[in-house]
């Protein structure tokens, strides 16, 4: 197995991994690490949890020099993983004394003032913030020279592809680009294609870990809820995970099942950000076992030993269904993902089936495998 050492990092960013328990390199960080020392553009796919933080970060973070002001440039699209990234990097970049900034929206701009005023060296942030204190001129990237677009997909679904572009305009010409995503959507090839030209690709392992045991369980829409109800009290398991296609179904849901004494909390975009914050450590602290949410926790979300994944409903794109089961089975643990399939719904899953090849085993209402002649 290679070590860290073979990777052609720093000596002292390899007694801060050693340091931190970091001791033999993951497959994406093996790949990515090498290539970002050298210089290359990169556009990679990995699966969720595959440690990419690492990957994407630690090549550029022995060419920045921590007397200067804002060098590097991590863009994610939600607040979430905002917060999750921007604990990564300071974990890290503690022990080298390089500053990491972490800004997004929804809190008020005046509480960034604390961050931009200080020398930070890196900065994490949600595309509509960056933007924000550019204009404002509270942080200046025109030096910023090795740039990350994280969960590109997701970034680029939620409206966000001018700002990621209108970013890279503001950086250095001879910006570093890192491009993440756990699927090439159309948008995905376009931005890359247009705005960052030369690039190596890397596909690191496969898009659903086999740890991921998969299930389908066709069904009527009025048989759901009984059907679930009786899928949470057989099953043994310390977190789960139900994603809905709808902001009111996530409180409907939790409003249901709370009623049939499980401790449930939804997640969505329309709760506070203080709100789903708590909504998350409740689920993470083990103290709420289920959340319920839409697909803003599909992505990004580092939270352990989740058990169960529970589509209630078939998600609006095909690659959604990629980050939602792969909230469980992380770190190449055991996992589970179980759908539930309407009759309108058929054809959209047999085409993700067939365009993802993977093959999702189909169960009774008693929950058993259906043996095929």
């Amino acid at each position: 197995m290679e070590s860290f050492t073979k990777l052609g990092l720093k000596r002292e960013i390899i007694d801060t991994l050693s340091a931190l328990g970091f001791k033999q390199p993951l497959e994406v960080q093996n790949k990515i690490i090498p290539l970002a020392i050298q210089g290359k553009n990169l556009v990679f796919t990995s699966k969720t949890g595959s440690g990419k933080t690492l990957a994407y970060s630690l090549g550029f973070l022995g060419k920045i020099n921590n007397k200067l002001n804002i060098q590097m440039m991590i863009i994610v699209p939600t607040r979430e993983l905002c917060i999750q990234v921007g604990k990564e990097m300071k974990k890290i970049c503690k022990l080298l004394n390089i500053n990491v900034g972490v800004v997004y929206g929804g809190r008020n701009i005046a509480d960034d003032y604390k961050t931009t005023n200080k020398k930070n060296q890196v900065f994490v942030g949600t595309p509509g913030r960056l933007i924000q204190h550019i204009n404002d001129k509270t942080i200046k990237v025109g030096d910023v020279k090795f740039l990350i677009y994280d969960e590109s997909d997701q970034m680029f679904d939620e409206g966000f592809y001018s700002d990621c572009a209108y970013l890279k305009k503001r950086v250095s010409k001879n910006v570093q680009i890192i491009l993440s995503s756990a699927t090439i959507t159309n948008k995905v090839h376009e931005f890359i294609e247009r705005e960052i030209g030369d690039y190596e690709f890397l596909k690191v392992g496969r898009a659903v870990p086999k740890t991921i045991v998969q299930e389908k369980l066709f069904c009527r829409i009025s048989e759901k809820n009984e059907l679930l109800l009786r899928f949470l009290s057989q099953k043994k398991f310390k977190r789960a995970i139900i994603f809905c296609n709808t902001k009111a179904r996530t409180r409907s849901l939790s409003e249901l099942l709370n009623n049939k004494n499980f401790k449930t909390t939804p997640l969505n975009s329309d709760l506070e950000q203080i709100d789903r914050q708590n909504n998350l450590n409740l689920f993470r602290s083990g103290k709420v076992p289920v959340l319920i949410t839409t697909d803003v926790a599909a992505r990004g979300l580092h939270i352990e030993d989740i058990d169960l994944v529970i589509n209630y409903d078939i998600p609006t794109k095909e690659e959604y269904y990629i980050h939602r089961i792969g909230r469980s089975g992380r770190g190449n643990k055991k996992g589970y993902a179980l759908t539930l399939i309407c009759r309108e719904d058929e054809d959209r899953f047999y085409n993700l089936e067939f365009n993802y090849e993977i093959k999702v085993n189909l169960i009774d209402h008693n929950f058993k495998k259906v043996k095929h002649n």
